[in-house]
């Protein structure tokens, strides 16, 4: 969900990035965290897929012909699906900004609030020892 505050943020973002080619060192290093999940996710894909063929299914295949069939489209599938992850990446690269700027909005406003709250905490604690 968008407000008027993130978008503006957004935008000022945006027009940071245009003309100066710079933003908040915290996009790249989101921007690279979620890449390693990708490429974890498209390694753990191809572990999963092929261990559960080759130990679970292909002991009970029989014809030879199923077999390769299977595992032609296992392959395609394989292939497909990480083809699909990886140009993720390179898509989220190019809305790096606009995307987790969002993220990076709501999070300093919670630490914000958070802040407030601590010192509001602290503000009555010490109004209760002045008083006691």
């Amino acid at each position: 969900m968008s407000t008027p505050d993130v978008d503006h943020a957004v935008e000022e973002a945006l027009a940071r990035e245009a003309v100066r080619a710079t933003h908040d060192p915290r996009i790249d290093q989101m921007y690279k965290r979620d890449v390693v999940v990708i490429y974890a996710f498209v390694f753990a894909l191809w572990i999963v897929l092929w261990t559960t063929f080759f130990l679970a299914a292909n002991p009970f295949i029989e014809d030879e012909g199923l077999r390769w069939l299977l595992i032609g489209l296992g392959a395609m599938a394989s292939i497909f699906n990480a083809t699909g992850m990886i140009q993720n990446t390179r898509r989220l690269k190019h809305e790096a900004v606009r995307f987790y700027t969002q993220d990076l909005f709501w999070q300093d406003q919670r630490r914000l609030l958070k802040q407030e709250m601590n010192a509001e905490k602290q503000r009555l604690r010490a109004g209760k020892k002045g008083g006691a």
